[in-house]
């Protein structure tokens, strides 16, 4: 569970029961669609930049690449700026995947908050009473 709080604070405060109770007190389809856009907004935030990430190493080391190839003998580039770039290519790569196990768990913490939120609605009704005891 601590890894899903990671993720959730990457992107600002995780959510907490204290919010799904809130969420609890209104309208039942208005709470589960406020939960699901918010945990659709950082799921699809972390895979972004994953793919950007991954994306910008794999160009890297395409870009590094080609030109191996291509070169004549004559020409002359330093192999350690290579190796250096394509050094560079595979942290971002692995980067970019260690972003994608996080969008997995903020999607693991979207589905243990909807069933939390879908038993508190069930109990809505104490909910507020408690809330209108707690404000008086």
């Amino acid at each position: 569970m601590k890894q899903s709080r990671k993720a959730a604070s990457l992107l600002g405060r995780p959510v907490v029961v204290a919010d799904l109770m809130e969420l609890a007190t209104i309208d039942s389809a208005e709470a589960h669609t406020l939960l699901t856009s918010m945990y659709q907004w950082k799921y699809e935030y972390l895979s972004t930049a994953a793919k950007a990430v991954a994306g910008a190493g794999s160009a890297v080391f395409l870009a590094t690449l080609v030109p191996v190839f291509q070169a004549a003998k004559t020409i002359g580039f330093g192999w350690g700026w290579i190796f250096a770039a394509w050094a560079g290519a595979i942290i971002l790569v692995f980067l970019g995947g260690w972003t994608f196990i996080l969008a997995r768990k903020v999607h693991a913490e979207f589905v243990a908050a909807q069933s939390l939120l879908a038993e508190l609605i069930e109990v809505r009704p104490f909910l507020r009473a408690y809330r209108e005891r707690n404000e008086t």
